[in-house]
C-alpha cells in the first residue's frame, strides 16, 4: 500500500515539473499529473482491489499533491521568496491529514505495534500476550448472526471435549520474504500422538476473509505435521490451523509478526 502510495504521489511530482519543461500552464500541469496517477491506481485495482478505504486513501493523497502543487506553482514571480500564510495552512492541513490517515488504515489492516500496544492496553484474556487492535471484520447482526455465534460456541465446546493438545512452531521469529517451515504437534487428551489427521494451515490479513497462504501440512512422524510457507509481506497475520480427523474437527488461531527485510 505504501509503494504504492508514495509512488503515485512521486510520480505526480515528477509529471509535473517534466510538463513544466514543456512549457504547459501551471493548471494543465496540475490536471495532467493528478488524472494520470489516479487512471493508473484505479486500473491496477481493478485487477486486484485493495478495498473501498485504501482506494479513498490513494484518491485524497493524489488528489491533494496535484492541488498543492498548482497552488505553490502558480504564484507570481515576484511573490515566490515569500509564500503566504493562507496556502502555508493549506499544505500544512494534508500534510497532516496523510499522517493521520495512513495511521489509522495501517491500525486498521496491521493493528497497534505490539510494542505500543503493551504501554497502553491490558494482555489478552488468558494470555500475556498484547492485545490484537487489528479490524476483525464486519460482524452482521439478526437472527443469522445469532445462529453463527450459537454455531461458534457449540464448536468450541465440542473442541474443548476432544481435549487435543496443539503446538504450532517454526513461526516464532519471521521475517520478510522467508519461508519456514511450520510445524504442528497433535496429541489426544492423554498425551499420546494423533496419526491420520487432515491438516491445514491458512495465514491471512486481520479482518480479510481470504487467505494469502493455504498450505496442506505432511505428516512426518507420528502425530507431527510440517509445511512451508512463504512470507513475502511484513506487519501483522493471522495464522489459522485447521485439524481434521473424521467428524472430529479442531481450530485454532495465533497472531503473527513479520518484521521487514532490512
Amino acid at each position: 500500500m505504501f509503494q504504492t502510495l508514495f509512488g503515485g504521489a512521486l510520480l505526480i511530482i515528477v509529471l509535473y515539473y517534466l510538463l513544466r519543461l514543456f512549457g504547459v500552464s501551471n493548471y494543465w500541469r496540475g490536471v495532467i499529473s493528478g488524472t494520470i496517477s489516479v487512471t493508473a491506481y484505479l486500473g491496477l485495482s481493478v485487477i486486484k482491489w485493495p478495498g473501498g478505504d485504501v482506494v479513498s486513501m490513494h484518491m485524497a493523497v493524489f488528489l491533494a499533491t496535484a492541488t498543492v502543487l498548482t497552488l505553490v506553482g502558480g504564484r507570481r514571480t515576484e511573490d515566490k521568496r515569500k509564500l503566504h500564510w493562507g496556502p502555508k495552512v493549506i499544505i500544512g492541513f494534508f500534510l497532516l491529514l496523510f499522517v493521520i490517515d495512513g495511521g489509522l488504515l495501517m491500525i486498521s489492516g496491521q493493528g497497534v505495534p505490539a510494542s505500543v500496544a503493551k504501554w497502553f492496553l491490558p494482555p489478552a484474556k488468558k494470555s500475556s500476550t498484547s492485545a490484537h487492535t487489528a479490524f476483525s471484520g464486519v460482524v452482521p447482526h439478526g437472527e443469522e448472526a445469532a445462529k453463527t455465534i450459537n454455531q461458534f460456541m457449540k464448536s468450541e465446546e465440542k473442541q474443548r471435549r476432544l481435549g487435543w493438545q496443539v503446538d504450532i512452531a517454526g513461526l516464532d521469529v519471521i521475517r520478510q520474504g522467508s519461508s519456514p517451515r511450520v510445524s504442528v504437534t497433535v496429541k489426544d487428551s492423554n498425551s499420546r500422538p494423533l496419526q491420520g489427521i487432515a491438516a491445514k494451515v491458512a495465514i491471512a490479513r486481520p479482518g480479510l476473509a481470504q487467505p494469502e497462504q493455504l498450505v496442506e501440512l505432511a505428516e512426518t512422524a507420528p502425530g507431527v505435521y510440517r509445511g512451508q510457507v512463504t512470507m513475502t509481506l511484513p506487519g501483522m497475520w493471522v495464522v489459522a490451523v485447521q485439524l481434521q480427523k473424521g467428524d472430529d474437527l479442531f481450530e485454532m488461531q495465533q497472531h503473527l509478526e513479520v518484521s521487514a527485510s532490512q
